[in-house]
């Protein structure tokens, strides 16, 4: 067999294996395109549909508008999540179609990880809106019974919440696991050891105060 036959039988070779993948190459390509309308069409059903139940009045109701920027609307966030999570989907479909396993199985990590995501965030914008309405009704609770320090408790309450929901959305997400459960821990036995503290000197105090009523409650002995 000289070179001339072996350079042909290759790209024989070459050739039907490019005609024989064509039909899965244009099966994966008609799937992404479906996939894309589809993606497009769910999108303009939820945007249009929350927008009919007024769903931004509700958010901005519990104070969302303050958390998200105003370039940023909840209900297209919510379309585009749909959107590029059924997008996502039909890639994925196209891919075991092309027979192109690895990407397949990135992308399907990647699906998989997509619901941790999207609770990390849930957990992100309650937590804001709870740290809000906590600072609001702290203040206004210090405010009302004569507390000067009414707006550095009302911000302390704001970033407690604040930091207990970032620790949360990095532990949905299962960033530095084991650090976070180790920063819990120091966190709660440090306001454990801070309580008994105050506790302690309000109790020393207190009790001081009782006794020395007590002793004036009785006659002086001569």
């Amino acid at each position: 067999m000289n070179n001339a036959t072996v350079v042909t039988d290759a790209v024989r070779e070459t050739i039907n294996s490019v005609i024989a993948y064509l039909p899965s190459l244009i099966w994966a390509i008609i799937i992404v395109l479906v996939g894309i309308i589809v993606a497009w069409a769910v999108k303009t059903v939820i945007v249009r549909g929350l927008g009919f139940l007024q769903v931004k009045k509700y958010t901005d109701a519990v104070g969302l508008n303050k958390v998200i920027t105003k370039d940023v609307e909840v209900v297209e966030l919510i379309g585009d999540l749909a959107k590029w999570t059924l997008l996502l989907t039909f890639v994925v479909v196209a891919l075991d179609v092309a027979n192109l396993s690895g990407a397949s199985d990135l992308l399907k990590s990647v699906l998989a990880y997509i619901p941790n995501v999207v609770a990390a965030i849930f957990l992100l914008i309650v937590g804001a809106v709870v740290a809000d309405l906590a600072s609001r009704s702290v203040k206004a609770t210090a405010n009302t019974v004569g507390v000067k320090a009414s707006e550095i408790l009302a911000n302390i309450a704001k970033w407690a919440i604040i930091v207990f929901a970032f620790f949360g959305a990095l532990q949905q997400l299962g960033i530095a696991t084991d650090l976070i459960n180790t920063l819990w821990t120091g966190i709660v036995a440090l306001l454990a050891i801070a309580g008994g503290i105050a506790f302690g000197l309000g109790g020393k105090s207190a009790a001081e105060d009782a006794i020395s009523k007590v002793k004036k409650s009785f006659p002086s002995g001569k």
